[in-house]
């Protein structure tokens, strides 16, 4: 019997087992012979493996199979490194790290470098910076007006939501007057991530679609990206910064959608935000970071940690403090907050969904971010979920099917704008 991935299925192959869908549903009975049609109705029913009766596997696959094993141990010996803080026998770190070894052969047989992946962030010289006192989390919220005001649109759109019978051409008009916003919200809007019916074509239409709730949070987490996309920092590229971001928000809310969650755009905002303390203290105080990722790499702590140590804070009470003194949600506070100690939230669901989103998306990037170690996954807040390793390779692969598209959604819009 060979567990054969869905890429890999051909006609003619012979099930070894009844094969299910990731929700459980009953789709073949061992014995069955894949027909062609089949392949493309098993994908869009979230198949991803199957086994095979090895039998049937032709010579052409095997073949490949051979040809695959060195990418498969290069994949696996660079991700053992990489999950150092995990225990890779225990589920769902098991299954995760199964998955990620197959996509990143995948990416090496394609030709991709593993060089290419690691961060490559000079910190030689941090431990020749001078003595310098880590500002406190108040002194570092009392810096930039700019930096730690809230969005004026969002205040604009939430000041609305707040009156009665405020219409969705009241808040048209508010959106409207911010190009690159309406430019953004109305691309989002036609992409797949909904899949409405139809083209949306006006301001007002798309608010009608998505929901007043939708809306605040989708517009909190383009103005924030945009207020905050271009830091300068000597420390992290702020481009693998956000894609970090966009794959954590995407993980959250397909996490959330296969927890029942109504409200995931709650979810997929506090991902997109949940290191958003990171750019305050990069920006702050940028030589007294730079000990703490030198002590990150060096010690192979996961950064949080070698903030505490060096800066005796971290971004997530910068995080909290920032989001708190912008009257956010308490379930986005939760998740911004809390995304590395989950159980100080009580193992709120929204911390331990953002806590798990952020490990996946550490573990499946095509960018390191600051350090090399993938975050250590707390298995109480997994368990406290109640989700299934089975959602993990269903969820990897959606995330990697939004992915180019949300990322050219939140940072195309001005080419858009320019063009038009």
């Amino acid at each position: 019997m060979a567990l054969v991935y869905i890429d890999d299925l051909v006609e003619g192959m012979v099930l070894a087992e009844d094969l299910l869908t990731p929700t459980g549903r009953f789709v073949l009975a061992a014995g069955a012979a894949i027909q062609a049609d089949q392949l493309k109705l098993l994908k869009s029913w979230g198949v991803i493996e199957a086994n095979i009766d090895e039998a049937s596997l032709d010579n052409a696959y095997v073949h490949q199979k051979v040809a695959s094993e060195e990418y498969v141990a290069r994949a696996e010996s660079f991700l053992t490194e990489r999950f150092s803080l995990n225990a890779l026998e225990q589920e769902p770190v098991a299954t995760l790290f199964r998955h990620a070894a197959h996509r990143l052969a995948v990416k090496f047989q394609k030709g991709r470098d593993v060089e290419a992946l690691l961060p490559h962030t000079e910190t030689s010289g941090a431990s020749e910076v001078p003595p310098v006192a880590p500002l406190s989390a108040t002194q570092l919220m009392n810096g930039s007006v700019e930096l730690v005001s809230l969005p004026t649109v969002y205040t604009h759109i939430v000041e609305l939501l707040a009156r009665a019978n405020t219409s969705s051409h009241q808040l048209a008009e508010v959106i409207s007057k911010d190009a690159n916003l309406t430019v953004r919200l109305l691309r989002l809007a036609n992409s797949s991530f909904y899949g409405f019916s139809g083209k949306v074509d006006s301001v007002s239409r798309a608010i009608s679609l998505l929901g007043n709730n939708e809306l605040s949070t989708l517009v909190l987490g383009i103005s924030v990206i945009r207020q905050f996309q271009n830091i300068p920092s000597e420390q992290v590229d702020m481009e693998s910064f956000w894609k970090h971001s966009i794959r954590c928000a995407l993980f959250a809310r397909i996490l959330a959608e296969h927890l029942g969650e109504k409200d995931t755009e709650k979810y997929f905002t506090g991902g997109l935000l949940h290191d958003i303390g990171r750019l305050i203290m990069l920006n702050r105080m940028p030589q007294q970071y730079a000990l703490a990722v030198n002590r990150a790499r060096t010690d192979k702590l996961p950064m949080y940690r070698a903030e505490q140590e060096c800066l005796k804070t971290d971004h997530t009470i910068i995080g909290k403090l920032m989001v708190e003194k912008w009257r956010l949600s308490p379930a986005l506070i939760r998740m911004i907050g809390y995304h590395h100690s989950p159980r100080l939230a009580h193992y709120s669901r929204e911390a331990c969904v953002v806590h798990i989103a952020d490990m996946f998306a550490h573990a499946c990037s095509d960018e390191i971010l600051l350090v090399n170690e993938v975050p250590e996954l707390q298995l109480q807040a997994w368990v406290e979920t109640g989700l299934s390793p089975e959602v993990i390779a269903p969820a990897m692969r959606q995330v990697d099917d939004e992915f180019k598209q949300i990322v050219g959604i939140f940072f195309d819009a001005e080419e858009t704008v320019e063009n038009e």
